[in-house]
């Protein structure tokens, strides 16, 4: 049975992102067959199919995910004029996501104790290292977050096929700050330390006899 994740120490967006992730997973590993699983695998299929989406063309989805979320959405960070919201389109962006990341999971695929990046850097000496660094870095180099979204879903699909989880909250407050020019650099700076730490993890683990010396960890 899962726990309860450690209550996240960021801000409103993070804590609500996370806290609602948390039991989604919760209700959807812990109780398959009764209500709230029901009700858990629902919203996960309603998640998914808005991954597919923008969040501004979207509406109807970008309403059922503002609706999801407990606690709600701090009102500060609600749109009020005909386009979503920075907190908004970090919402949908990081739970369309998890949705796409839960697809028949055994496990849990929020973890408040992995950044995104770091478990993106521990899925590198798991897969063909060249061909991972390749997209991790092409999503660092994206300039606008359509084609940012288009990389985000590649990389968290790879992440479902190896089960690893990570920090859906962090990831919803990285991703509203990517879309803000003075916070961005400071954001992907953190990223390319995360993920080089991620790197490392795997093979401070193992004895050196063990790991595949042919792997580029650069």
């Amino acid at each position: 049975m899962t726990q309860p994740s450690v209550p996240p120490s960021g801000g409103p967006l993070w804590k609500s992102v996370a806290r609602t992730v948390d039991k989604l997973q919760r209700d959807y590993l812990n109780n398959p067959y009764g209500r709230d699983g029901s009700d858990a695998r629902a919203a996960l299929a309603e998640l998914r199919k808005a991954s597919a989406f923008e969040p501004a063309d979207n509406p109807m989805g970008l309403q059922k995910i503002i609706g999801l979320l407990n606690p709600p959405l701090n009102e500060d960070f609600m749109g009020r004029g005909e386009k979503p919201s920075a907190s908004e389109v970090a919402l949908y962006r990081s739970l369309s996501l998890f949705g796409v990341h839960m697809q028949s999971a055994k496990k849990p695929m929020h973890t408040s104790d992995v950044s995104f990046a770091q478990a993106c850097g521990q899925l590198m000496p798991r897969t063909d290292s060249k061909s991972f660094k390749h997209r991790f870095d092409a999503l660092q180099l994206a300039t606008d977050d359509a084609s940012r979204a288009v990389h985000l879903r590649s990389l968290v699909s790879l992440l479902r096929s190896y089960e690893l989880a990570f920090d859906y909250g962090r990831f919803s407050e990285d991703l509203r700050a990517l879309v803000n020019p003075n916070r961005k650099p400071g954001v992907l700076l953190r990223w390319g330390r995360d993920f080089a730490r991620g790197a490392r993890q795997l093979y401070d683990a193992q004895p050196p006899e063990d790991l595949d010396t042919t792997t580029n960890t650069n």
